[in-house]
């Protein structure tokens, strides 16, 4: 009987995707983000600072699209949001961007706090 060897640790690339509502730039956002990619030593590739995510549905931001670019690129395997309504607070929204990300071998990561 052999013994199992360990899970295999690859470093995920991460673009952290920030919306800014405000004049102030999202610093606890940011914060909040980089501490939950240190957890899980994650690199971050890429922070994107969006300030069009308050008017604009998210098919219709260029941020959020070169966010999601970089997946498809395979220069990422992650978005990294502070709330799911960073995307969008409509479920249907975030679960249509999701199923993109999802397309582009990639995966979406709250990094709220528990």
């Amino acid at each position: 009987m052999s013994c199992p060897q360990p899970p295999h640790t690859s470093r995920v690339e991460v673009v952290v995707y920030l919306a800014k509502t405000n004049s102030a730039f999202p610093e606890r956002e940011l914060r909040m983000c980089e501490s939950y990619a240190n957890t899980f030593n994650w690199d971050i590739s890429l922070i994107v600072v969006d300030d069009e995510a308050d008017t604009k549905g998210p098919e219709h931001r260029p941020m959020l699209r070169a966010a999601l670019q970089r997946l498809i690129d395979h220069r990422a395997g992650a978005i990294l949001v502070p709330t799911r309504a960073t995307i969008s607070p409509i479920d249907g929204e975030f679960n249509e961007f999701a199923e993109r990300v999802e397309k582009a071998s990639g995966f979406i990561q709250v990094a709220a706090r528990r």
